[in-house]
Order: C-alpha cells, then sequence, then structure tokens
C-alpha cells in the first residue's frame, strides 16, 4: 500500500460515543436488509416467475409474480429510505475507508444511482401496463427482467465497494484496476450470499400471504399452490446459502478468520447463533409439505428468519472491524457528544419506525386496487 493512501481523520469529532454509532449501524442496516431482500430476491424471483408461466392466467406463477412486484411497490421505496441512515453511519464510522472505496471505483458508484433509477422506473412499467394483462407479453417480461438486473448490478456495485473500503492494502491495485476486485476470492460468495437471502426470504414472505389468504377463504386452491411453490424456493435457496455460508467462511483472509474464532463470546456468540439458526430454518423448512395446513410454522420460520437477518447483521459488521483492525489502530475517533440531538434523533427514528409498521399493517389489511395501487 502507498503511504499516505488512507486519508486523515476528520477533525470534528463523533457527536456521540463510538459504540453507540455502531449499535445505530447494525440496527438501522437489518432494517434495510428486510427491504433489501424483497426488492432484490422478489424481483429476481418474480422475473423467473413470469419467464416459467409465460403470464398465462391462472396459473399460480403468474400470480406469484404480481403479488412480488406490488410488495415490491413499496419494497423498493423503503429498501431506498431505509438505506440512508446506515450508509450515514458508515461515513461516520469509517469515512477514511467508504469515501476512498467510492472515489476508486468512480464512475461505477455514480452509475448505481442511474441503475436504481432505471430499475424503479422499469418495475412501475410492468406493475402498470403489464401485470395484468392477458395472456403472455414478451416486453412485459423484458422490463421485469431489466428490472431484476439492474437491483442485482446495484448489489454487486455495493459489495464491491463494502470489500474495497475494508482492504486498504488492495488500494494501489485498484487505483489501477477497479475490476481488480472481481478477483477477490470473497467477492462472489458474497454476492451469492445476498441473492440466496433475498430468494429465501421473499419465499417465505410470499407463502406467509398465500397462507393468510387462503385461511381467509380466498382463493384456496390458488393460494395453496403459490404457498407451496413460494416455500420450494425458500427451502433450496436455504440449502444454496448455508454452503455458500460455509465457503464465505472459508475464503475469508487468515486474520480475519482467526479474530473470529479468538474474540470470544463477543464474536463467537453471534457466529454461533448465526449457524444454529440457519441450521434450524431448513429444518423448518424441510418439515412443512403444506403451508396452508401448518399455518403456525410458517409464521415461526418467517419470525426466525428475520433473526437470522439480525444475527447475520452484527457478524457482518465484526468482520469488517476485523478486516479494518490494521489501518484503524492508527487513529483515534475523538467524541463529543450531543445528547439533546441524539434525543431528538432517536424520537424521529421511533415515529418513523411507527408509521412504517402503521402503513404496512393497512397494506397488509386493506390494500388499494384500481388506480390507488399504483
Amino acid at each position: 500500500m502507498k503511504p499516505g493512501l488512507i486519508p486523515p481523520l476528520d477533525a470534528a469529532p463523533l457527536p456521540g460515543p463510538v459504540w453507540l454509532f455502531q449499535v445505530l449501524l447494525v440496527l438501522t442496516f437489518f432494517l434495510h436488509l428486510v427491504f433489501m431482500n424483497l426488492t432484490l430476491g422478489g424481483t429476481l424471483m418474480a422475473a423467473i416467475s413470469r419467464l416459467l408461466s409465460g403470464g398465462r392466467e391462472g396459473d399460480h406463477r403468474t400470480v406469484l409474480t404480481s403479488r412480488l412486484m406490488r410488495v415490491n411497490s413499496y419494497g423498493i421505496a423503503l429498501t431506498i429510505t431505509t438505506g440512508i441512515a446506515p450508509l450515514l453511519f458508515i461515513q461516520v464510522l469509517y469515512q477514511q475507508y467508504f469515501y476512498t472505496a467510492t472515489i476508486l471505483l468512480g464512475w461505477i458508484w455514480f452509475a448505481f444511482l442511474v441503475m436504481l433509477v432505471v430499475g424503479y422506473y422499469a418495475a412501475y412499467v410492468f406493475k402498470l401496463r403489464f401485470d395484468r394483462a392477458p395472456g403472455k407479453s414478451t416486453l412485459g417480461t423484458l422490463w421485469l427482467f431489466l428490472s431484476a438486473l439492474l437491483f442485482l448490478l446495484i448489489a454487486a456495485v455495493h459489495v464491491a465497494v463494502n470489500l474495497i473500503h475494508a482492504q486498504p492494502g488492495k488500494w494501489a491495485a485498484i487505483e489501477t484496476s477497479p475490476w481488480s476486485i472481481l478477483g477477490d476470492p470473497a467477492y462472489f460468495p458474497r454476492l451469492l450470499h445476498f441473492v440466496l437471502a433475498g430468494f429465501a426470504f421473499s419465499g417465505v414472505v410470499m407463502a406467509w400471504w398465500a397462507v393468510r389468504r387462503a385461511a381467509a377463504g380466498h382463493e384456496v386452491e390458488l393460494n395453496g399452490k403459490l404457498a407451496r411453490s413460494a416455500w420450494r424456493w425458500a427451502l433450496w435457496a436455504t440449502v444454496a446459502q448455508i454452503v455458500d455460508g460455509v465457503v464465505l467462511l472459508l475464503v475469508l483472509p487468515r486474520h480475519v478468520l482467526l479474530g473470529l474464532m479468538r474474540g470470544g463470546a463477543a464474536t463467537m456468540v453471534p457466529l454461533t447463533l448465526a449457524i444454529l439458526l440457519a441450521i434450524g430454518l431448513l429444518m423448518m423448512l424441510s418439515r412443512v409439505t403444506d403451508p396452508v395446513r401448518q399455518r403456525g410454522t410458517v409464521t415461526g420460520t418467517l419470525a426466525a428468519l428475520a433473526l437470522t437477518i439480525a444475527v447475520m447483521a452484527i457478524t457482518r459488521d465484526q468482520v469488517r472491524d476485523l478486516y479494518l483492525a490494521a489501518a484503524r489502530a492508527k487513529f483515534e475517533l475523538m467524541t463529543a457528544p450531543q445528547w439533546g440531538t441524539f434525543a431528538l434523533f432517536a424520537v424521529l427514528l421511533v415515529a418513523g419506525l411507527a408509521t412504517v409498521a402503521y402503513l404496512v399493517k393497512r397494506v397488509l389489511s386493506s390494500p388499494a386496487t384500481g388506480s390507488e395501487a399504483a
């Protein structure tokens, strides 16, 4: 690494203790992950389901596509909104590293904003013009695949930025060839981990929704087929994710892996819990043969999956700190707590989360129809 490649710290002290911003980073990133999984995994699943069904009316895969994209009408917006807070906290705690990573990628980093706008637009074009169009529509499928591809590319850019900012030792090589980050052993396993998590979470959410509708007496046979199909998505995605998770753990740099193993309860408890939850999820998913008749297990699986995402968010943050341990040892973050400002932030955060929870409840209990559904 070239001397002085890591820029100095911002002279302004942090407005609160480091541990507080670390907690807020993990918390807000978890919230972002919930909606990001629906956006990424849900749009990819919708595109594949649309291709398999050919848009035929009455086919449960066509209905699955429609429901996924209706959820994503809200999910994409909430993914963007909930992504702002963790992005800001990353810039507070890892300012020297994150900013440098985005500069090294340059136009690739800026391109993700264009991809986000076009992907969002493509999702709405599909929903408003082709979702309810009878029969097969190749153009509608193309719009949906465009949206899914762009969201996948956005995920790829973010994985690259996170790997670059965590490894200052590679900055000189990346300055010469930004695409060299694709050769990092952890790049594709990490990207695949996010994609598979999106498939698993979207599958369980769709199965849970179908089970609720079937229990209410709405198109019981169709919702039963949809629930079983979505459950299979979640099952096989979880199987693949466990395999990928092992690979991802093994390709970590030696000092990071040893740091996890030797970090005591602070690192081993979240890591062990994540592994046990993943195995437990696989057992729960494999035991369900008829989601409509096993409503309790479906709901329990959704709750367990949300808990797994939360625990893995903790481990992910710890892995980043282990990557950067040597580089950060040269700097000391100064703090000057502003508790009044933090209290205002906390109140607004709780109010914002309560508003989102109320909106989700309204959508589930009385979804809009017709032009209002746009």
